[in-house]
């Protein structure tokens, strides 16, 4: 009988640079902040130039969207005779080239002023809210053309001893795992002026989210501030809504599917950059993560404008953003609008016009689309879903 020959085969537990490169300049955001701490040199990634340049080129192209097409909604104020009208347009294409006016659905009327677009555009659905005190929010496919006026809530009829609901609407978004387009608003009232405050119940303000499937709204119940937020400082991504605190400079994350809160602190300031001053800041949703562009601005005559991009990497937790981009600086930037969909951001120039700059060739591109008075742009993905218990205009 042969004796079986064995061969011992040497096994080595060196992964080549190149290979280490390769593999984490692929991973998601959040995976690979998690894993700086396995080894040493690991931690120091991203003060690595020539891996950070790999990285960007590969977060910036590791976009989900087959389409090659843009999409924008373009709401303006404009004056065809004495008096302001609301005026809604649809731009398409790769550089916005076919424009369509679109007319208002029978909630809105064109003439209507004080309402306002609320985060962003689902699936080709827009939600609009009239009035402060208690709005009239519609919900808008103008793909579909339906619309959906949302029914009051018990929590808009203030209790004894309180007056005027003031409803501050905080995040539009879908829930993927319902099949369900949600709002998240903040309720509270004002206090009725009396010689009796000991016979005044305790009251406290409350949250409600309303679902289009169930055409209902519930209450949350989370012990959570109302704050002080910019209705610019909101966005949507991958079912989650977010907006700013501004006082607390934090980020407030509410996840549509489990009701739950979450808080971020922002990124820090700048360090050690004399002479520039914080001009504006803006959430954007890019391919897939919530990142903070802030403008900074020289104090000089001839001013330059800079975008510094940081990426979150894991709702929660402050050391998990993670600046991923600085643009500029250029002479003719002045805020970003928001994020394309391969890549790019939308800025507003100086001249008012908008500006797509692709974050990978640093190429600039200004697009024929002038803002006026009272403009407001959102960008969107068109895919055609079923948008709940729309009714027929």
């Amino acid at each position: 009988m042969e004796k079986t020959k064995s061969s011992c085969v040497k096994v080595s537990n060196h992964i080549p640079d190149d290979l280490t490169v390769s593999i984490l300049s692929k991973l998601p955001l959040k995976s690979l902040v998690r894993f700086r701490c396995v080894r040493k040199s690991w931690s120091f990634l991203f003060q690595d130039s020539y891996f950070m340049n790999i990285y960007r080129i590969h977060f910036a192209s590791n976009h989900n969207y087959t389409y090659a097409d843009h999409s924008c909604i373009s709401h303006e104020l404009i004056q065809p005779y004495y008096e302001l009208h609301n005026a809604l347009f649809l731009y398409r294409g790769k550089s916005f080239e076919n424009k369509v006016r679109l007319d208002w659905p029978p909630p809105i009327q064109q003439h209507d002023l004080g309402f306002q677009f609320m985060g962003s555009v689902l699936d080709g659905t827009l939600c609009f809210s009239q009035n402060w005190e208690i709005p009239n929010t519609v919900f808008w496919n103008i793909n579909t053309n339906k619309f959906k006026t949302l029914p009051p809530s018990s929590l808009e009829f203030p209790p004894p001893f309180y007056h005027n609901a003031a409803c501050a609407i905080h995040g539009f978004g879908y829930d993927h795992v319902t099949d369900d387009h949600k709002l998240i608003r903040h309720v509270a009232h004002c206090l009725h002026v009396t010689d009796d405050e000991d016979l005044i119940p305790p009251y406290q303000a409350n949250w409600e989210v309303y679902s289009l499937r169930s055409n209902s709204w519930k209450k949350v119940d989370i012990d959570m501030s109302n704050g002080y937020f910019n209705t610019d400082l909101r966005v949507h991504v991958n079912g989650v809504c977010h907006w700013c605190d501004e006082p607390e400079d934090c980020l407030v994350s509410f996840d549509l599917t489990n009701d739950a809160f979450f808080r971020t602190p922002l990124p820090s300031r700048l360090d050690g950059n004399f002479g520039l001053l914080l001009v504006d800041k803006r959430f954007v949703a890019l391919n897939g993560s919530v990142a903070f562009i802030s403008t900074w601005e020289t104090s000089c005559a001839n001013k330059l404008t800079t975008f510094h991009i940081s990426v979150l990497a894991e709702l929660g937790r402050k050391e998990s953003w993670t600046k991923l981009f600085i643009v500029g600086p250029l002479p003719c930037i002045y805020h970003p609008i928001g994020a394309g969909n391969k890549g790019d951001i939308f800025f507003l120039s100086k001249d008012r016009k908008l500006v797509q700059f692709d974050l990978i060739t640093q190429r600039i591109e200004k697009l024929d689309i002038s803002y006026r008075l009272g403009k407001k742009t959102l960008l969107y993905k068109e895919v055609f879903l079923p948008v709940g218990e729309l009714r027929d205009v």
